[in-house]
């Protein structure tokens, strides 16, 4: 069915508030099943499912109303201590949450569709009984509303009297006592009522929130809000620039006519450096702006995580570190299925269950930590577990039973290089495949998608203790630091995120080691790779004196880069090849530099990949 408002204006102030109602409520819901004794939280979650259902009513928008009512009474009876927490109620609750959440994407997309609501709605009306009570006293203090809430009770009362017949008879529903004479003679705990409520509901689930076990995703990906000091500083910036606009127009005046030519020299060197002051800030304030707390990936977490716990049956505690970390819109939009897949493996393969922790000697509980933070031009995503760890052996084993690797292969690697099998294409340890696990793509995936972000992944395990994922990105995708470097003649940028040292060094301390040259650098053996073998350049001299190696590390990992020359470091945009040349081996992308040549941007997480494989630099 279309959707027709005449106020487009209040339809899209009802989504805006909705949305940032919606998007902070699967937290809160599951912080109050930890924190059942919280009322200022539990009012706050009350106050923000009325609100979606004043604002639906008055909009005439029926099946949501009917959803957000009845949802309304039942956290109305837990605020009122008449109900207790418990995951079957939060079972309940979480489900009828996504399913509004459904419902108001079919909003925004402008298409009232028919959903079946019923189900989720008859698991809701066992817990209006007056027989689901919980076997203490009401406390009076607690069951009295709030001062906050009376203000909301008021505006309710008022809101009611204006609304239409039609609004009226949509948001009716039975009082608590008349379904309690109807449906539920006998008194039952909560729990119980809960679980009879999901066996009512038939087989067929229209919901696809269900399914995606957090939900939709209501956020609009097309926006970003900005703060007003913000684009005050860009509007400033720009004045400073339209200034500076203004004496390179009056200088360039000057010496076509001729006037003033001996301070000419001078004057251009002022506006050049005020110039490139100028347009650093304004880069800086246009980077602030785009950039955003990874709190808007990291907020969907609890709920995903509580969700797995309870299809697992593992206990599992959440820890939420550095969700203020802003990094740019771009990337924020990318890390999200990559940081799912590390979730589920963690949670999967990771973490034990009760009874398997108690055996080890651990506390029933796992502990899972999703971190985030600034490190220079990175920002470092770490995703760490208290499990069993990664078993070097058992890795090396089924990739092996999988054709992966020979066992030549194997027998050469040391356990760091066993840990990175988990990311081949078609590796899995499950036996069986299941819902969350066993088909072997989720971590190839992983890596593929920080691979897209010019990014890296590590591994550390200890058996027995736990494993960490760390992820480094960079804060954009648009801009990077670099080093410029020449070989045989072309010039070519290294980010310089994975830059660690530049060496000059005489080519006849390099050695050759099964026709692979290595360098002695300091305590470690280094393997080199010539770009031009790389990049097919032709070689001009003989090339036998003093060269340049530029070391680049990826995780543990370690390469040097032999180059004619080093220019210098500087800040450079990057441009795409288009996607006819995206899977260029070596290379990330190109830039163009100050004098209009292009420049190839180098990536260092292939070459250090291919130099694994043995195929680099020959």
């Amino acid at each position: 069915m279309s959707l027709e408002i005449e106020d487009q204006e209040l339809l899209e102030g009802f989504l805006t508030e909705t949305t940032e109602l919606l998007e902070k409520l699967d937290d809160d819901l599951v912080t109050l099943e930890k924190s059942s004794d919280d009322p200022d939280l539990l009012n706050r979650i009350f106050r923000s499912i009325h609100t979606v259902k004043g604002a639906s009513s008055f909009l005439g928008f029926e099946l949501l109303v009917k959803v957000t009512h009845k949802t309304e009474d039942v956290l109305n009876r837990l605020r009122k201590g008449e109900l207790t927490v418990s995951p079957e109620i939060m079972d309940v609750i979480l489900e009828a949450v996504d399913l509004v959440k459904v419902l108001v994407n079919d909003i925004k997309g402008g298409d009232i569709q028919e959903r079946e609501v019923d189900g989720t709605i008859e698991k809701l009306i066992p817990l209006l009984s007056a027989s689901a009570v919980v076997a203490q006293p009401v406390d009076p203090s607690t069951a009295e509303t709030a001062p906050s809430d009376k203000k909301t009770a008021k505006a309710e009362g008022k809101g009611k009297k204006k609304k239409s017949e039609k609004a009226e008879a949509a948001a009716t529903v039975p009082e608590p006592s008349d379904a309690a004479t109807s449906q539920e003679p006998q008194p039952v705990p909560p729990q119980v009522a809960a679980k009879e409520a999901t066996a009512m509901v038939p087989s067929k689930q229209p919901v696809k929130a269900v399914e995606t076990k957090g939900g939709e995703d209501l956020s609009d990906n097309t926006t970003v809000r900005v703060d007003v000091k913000r684009l005050d500083d860009l509007m400033n910036q720009v004045g400073e620039l339209v200034l500076e606009r203004n004496r390179m127009i009056q200088l360039n005046s000057n010496y076509q006519g001729e006037i003033s030519l001996d301070s000419f020299p001078e004057d251009f060197s002022k506006l050049t450096k005020r110039l490139n002051f100028v347009t650093s800030e304004l880069q800086m304030q246009v980077l602030k702006m785009r950039m955003i707390p990874v709190e808007k990936v990291f907020k969907k977490f609890p709920r995903i995580v509580r969700n797995l716990a309870r299809d697992l049956g593992k206990e599992v505690d959440l820890q939420l570190m550095g969700e203020e970390t802003e990094l740019d819109r771009s990337v924020v939009d990318e890390i999200g299925d990559p940081l799912i897949h590390l979730i589920r493996n963690a949670m999967d393969h990771g973490l034990e269950t009760p009874d398997e922790r108690l055996a080890a000697g651990k506390p029933r509980c796992g502990n899972l930590l999703l971190a985030a933070a600034h490190e220079g031009n990175q920002i470092i995503i770490s995703i760490k577990d208290d499990g069993k760890g990664l078993d070097p052996e058992k890795i090396g084993r089924k990739a092996l039973e999988k054709g992966l690797i020979t066992e030549e292969q194997l027998a050469g690697m040391m356990a760091r290089e066993i840990l990175d099998l988990i990311f081949l294409p078609g590796f899995s340890t499950k036996e069986k495949a299941s819902d969350l696990s066993g088909r072997g793509v989720g971590m190839d995936v992983v890596r593929t998608n920080i691979k897209k972000l010019n990014g890296i992944i590590d591994i550390k395990s200890e058996l027995g203790k736990g494993s960490e994922f760390i992820l480094k990105l960079p804060l954009t995708l648009a801009i990077i630091q670099s080093l410029l470097v020449e070989v045989e003649g072309e010039i070519y940028s290294i980010p310089l995120s994975a830059v660690l040292e530049t060496l000059r060094v005489e080519q006849k301390e390099f050695h050759s080691i099964g026709g692979r040259e290595m360098l002695k650098l300091r305590d470690i053996v280094l393997p080199l790779v010539r770009l031009e073998r790389v990049f097919n350049v032709e070689r001009k001299g003989e090339g036998d004196g003093s060269c340049y190696v530029v070391v680049v590390g990826v995780g543990e990992k370690r390469v040097g880069l032999i180059v004619t020359r080093l220019l210098g470091q500087q800040e450079v945009a990057i441009k795409s090849l288009g996607k006819y040349l995206t899977n260029l081996a070596g290379i990330a992308g190109s830039t163009i530099l100050g004098d209009g040549s292009v420049a190839l941007i180098v990536d260092p997480v292939s070459l250090v990949e291919g130099n694994e494989a043995g195929n680099a630099g020959r």
